[in-house]
């Protein structure tokens, strides 16, 4: 990259895994910290559930949800996805590259200083994100 002249900067997805919207229908038991609705106040917790409307930390789907949002996010922007390493999106255009390199919830971006800005603008439309600067 220093050898090419190539910008290398990192960001970090703020609630990475609450972006992912849900692709079938959980229910979960009610946690000890959340109030029992009046109508169902006399019944045992154990017996009632709540159906998730968006994903939570520590659901095994979680990441899986992340995944697929970021996926659809960046390929409609012509971003091509690895196929052998799938954690890698890149973009080519006539002045320049960047390449997107996912690791859970940080994301390297490498390429021409013009397409990494770009890049970093585009993401921070759909995602909140710390912007840790220049590697």
């Amino acid at each position: 990259a220093v050898h090419e002249n190539l910008e290398i900067h990192l960001m970090d997805v703020i609630t990475t895994y609450l972006y992912g919207s849900l692709d079938n229908e959980i229910y979960m038991k009610i946690s000890k910290g959340l109030k029992m609705p009046k109508a169902y106040s006399s019944k045992s917790r154990e017996i009632c559930s709540i159906r998730l409307q968006k994903s939570l930390y520590d659901l095994k789907q979680s990441r899986h949800m992340w995944y697929n949002h970021l996926n659809e996010y960046l390929t409609k922007q012509d971003y091509i996805n690895d196929v052998i390493c799938p954690c890698i999106f890149i973009k080519k255009t006539t002045p320049g590259f960047v390449i997107l390199v996912v690791y859970v919830d940080d994301i390297n971006l490498i390429g021409t200083p013009e397409e990494v800005q770009k890049a970093i603008e585009y993401l921070k439309k759909e995602f909140e994100m710390n912007d840790l600067e220049k590697i």
